[in-house]
This record gives structure tokens, C-alpha cells and sequence, in this order.
């Protein structure tokens, strides 16, 4: 045989024996070890998620509604007498306090009347005190002593009305307020009834709203209110009143809730919003990403129960804020998966690795 022909034959040899120790490397690998016995491997082996135990607490559902800030009285202080303004004490925007001045009458004739009628009622008093010594001596009958006494009374009466007529040219504040209008001046005539100032009382304050009728037997007297001003005030408040019958363009029940408001520096005409307390019921705390959908479009959270199934349950949202969502419609006491819901499904058993809840703030 030739060389190359040796060559040639070797080479062939050789790869045929390359070729012989492939296959039997190939039929030493175990079934466990192929790729189709590890994916399946994969795919029998149970997910694990994480979760948290969660517990129900008492939640008092709240109502938002729209309101607005009002004087607690407003009231047009009118003269009882007529006369010429002398002064104007209470400057429009200030604050006053019960009894104080606001404005003048000039006092005109009403002195001197007052002192002609207490002079008379003097008169009268000693025609009085004589006819009665008189009558003691047996010298006078009753009735000249009851003339006298019904003339007595009558000074005495004139005596008071002068006096009154007399203060009534001083128009005193009739409660703590502010002077909200003012529609006359220093020198104008006042007629009896004109108006003086008016005065409005914003402590108290009141915050106005209206409840709709499917809510408004849920909604109690007494109850303690939180309520929100546009300037970013926030107050708390009692309901004091709750109307009896609806309003008849919006068919809601109008409601107030009373503000103390000692420092006057809240304003009448604010809006706001009323957080008006409906009823207290077990919810649970939850965060907004525990949240997913069903094939329904139906809100919920992925449980696990019992038997390590996870189990698909949905919620009411009743409650939100910083801390996260309130929610109702699961077990008082249930674990809800948090991390891993979207990669399981109804029936699945997983294992749940359970996350501590440390707080549960209400708010």
C-alpha cells in the first residue's frame, strides 16, 4: 500500500472512532439529565410568593361633601330712634365686642324731657304721700288716693321711657362680631328702624352642605366632622343641624357643622370640604399595589388560603389615604399575596412566604 493510501485509511480510522465515543458519551447522560427532563423538572417545581397576614380593624366610611363657610348670625342693627348720627365708634371690618358702641344718636330734646318727667313723677310722688297721711286722719277718701296713685304711676312710666329713649341714642353691639357693612354716616338722619351696621358673628363659625337623601339617615347629630377649607385650613367641627325636609332643586338635605373659630381669622364664603362620618365597619389596610384585575375586569387581591390555593377575592374600595387603601368584601383575617400575584392563577398551590404586618394606622 502506498503512503498515501496509508495515510488516507488512518485518518478514516480515526474519525470513525471520534465518532463512535460521541455516541456513547451521549448514552451515559441520565433521563434526569437531558434538557426535556430538567425543563419538566422546572415546570412540576411549586412557585413561591411572598404575602402578608393581614386583620381587620374598625373604619368609620366617610362622606365627602361640598360646602361652604358661613357667619354663625348675621344681623342688621337698626335704630329705635330717630336723630341725627354724632359718631360712628365701629369702623367697618373691625372686630367688636358685646355692648360695645356702635354708633351715636344725638341726644337732642330727650335730656330735657327725661328730667321734666322724673321732676313730675316727684310732684306726684308727694301728692301721693299726702293724700295718703291725710286719709290716715280719716280726711280723705279712696279714691282721690287711688287718682293719686294711677297719676304716681303714670310719671313713673314717663320717667322710663324717657330714660329709654334716652339710651336708645347709644346702638350697642348685641354679640362679639364683625362690622360687616355699614351704610350711613357721620351727620346723616337716622330714622327709627334705618340701619346702623351690620354685624356678623363667625365664632362659632358655620360650614354649610347638603347630604343626599340615600345617605342622609346615616348621618347623626353630634357627630364630629372634618372639614377641609380651599385656603388649606383644616378644622375639626360638630354637626349641629340636620334639616328635616329636602331642598327642592336638588331634592339634598342641608346640614351645618359649627367651628370654633376664637381668632376670627377664618372668613364667611370659604369652600370647603365636609369629611361627614356614615357608619363604622371592618376593613383592611392595604396598598394599592396588592390590587389586580380578573378576566372580568373585576378589582381584587390574590389570597392564598388554607391549603397553599391561591384564591382570587374582590374588594369594595371605601377609604383612601397616605397610609393606602381601605377595603371590605374579604375575611377578617386573610393572607394576601404581594409579591408574585400576576405570576399565578386560581387553584395554584404555591408556597407562601409570609411577610410580618407591622402597623395598621387609621385615619
Amino acid at each position: 500500500m502506498s503512503n498515501r493510501s496509508l495515510t488516507a485509511a488512518l485518518f478514516a480510522a480515526a474519525m470513525l472512532l471520534w465518532l463512535l465515543s460521541g455516541d456513547m458519551t451521549s448514552t451515559t447522560l441520565t433521563a434526569a439529565e437531558s434538557p426535556a427532563a430538567v425543563l419538566a423538572a422546572e415546570e412540576n417545581k411549586t412557585p413561591s410568593v411572598r404575602g402578608i397576614q393581614s386583620t381587620a380593624a374598625p373604619k368609620v366610611t366617610e362622606l365627602s361633601v361640598r360646602g361652604l363657610t358661613q357667619a354663625n348670625r348675621k344681623v342688621s342693627v337698626r335704630a329705635e330712634v330717630t336723630g341725627r348720627i354724632e359718631s360712628l365708634p365701629a369702623v367697618k371690618g373691625t372686630r367688636v365686642e358685646k355692648g360695645d358702641l356702635l354708633c351715636k344718636i344725638a341726644v337732642d330734646t330727650r335730656q330735657i324731657e327725661l328730667n321734666e318727667a322724673r321732676a313730675q313723677l316727684q310732684t306726684a310722688q308727694l301728692e301721693y304721700n299726702g293724700l295718703i297721711d291725710l286719709r290716715d286722719r280719716g280726711l280723705q277718701s279712696e279714691i282721690n288716693i287711688a287718682k293719686a296713685k294711677a297719676t304716681l304711676e303714670t310719671m313713673r312710666a314717663n320717667v322710663r321711657r324717657a330714660e329709654l329713649n334716652l339710651q336708645k341714642t347709644r346702638i350697642t353691639a348685641p354679640f362679639a362680631g364683625i362690622v360687616n357693612d355699614q351704610p350711613v354716616e357721620e351727620g346723616d338722619f337716622l330714622t327709627q328702624g334705618g340701619t346702623c351696621v351690620t354685624l356678623i358673628e363667625i365664632d362659632p363659625l358655620l360650614v354649610t352642605g347638603q347630604v343626599a337623601e340615600k345617605n342622609i339617615s346615616a348621618v347623626k347629630l353630634g357627630d364630629e366632622v372634618n372639614v377641609s377649607l380651599i385656603t388649606g385650613e383644616n378644622l375639626t367641627g360638630t354637626l349641629s343641624f340636620i334639616a328635616a325636609s329636602p331642598d327642592p332643586a336638588t331634592r339634598s338635605y342641608p346640614i351645618e357643622v359649627t367651628v370654633a373659630n376664637p381668632s376670627a381669622i377664618i372668613r364667611a364664603g370659604l369652600t370647603s370640604t365636609l369629611k361627614v362620618p356614615l357608619e363604622r365597619q371592618l376593613a383592611h389596610l392595604v396598598s394599592p399595589g396588592y390590587f389586580v384585575l380578573n378576566d372580568q375586569g373585576t378589582i381584587g387581591v390574590r389570597t392564598v388560603d388554607a391549603d397553599n390555593s391561591v384564591r382570587f377575592m374582590p374588594v369594595n374600595i371605601i377609604g383612601e389615604g397616605p397610609e393606602g387603601v381601605w377595603v371590605t368584601g374579604l375575611p377578617n383575617q386573610v393572607n394576601i399575596i404581594t409579591v408574585g400575584q400576576e405570576e399565578v392563577f386560581d387553584g395554584q398551590i404555591v408556597q407562601l412566604d409570609l411577610t410580618p404586618l407591622t402597623s395598621l394606622v387609621s385615619y
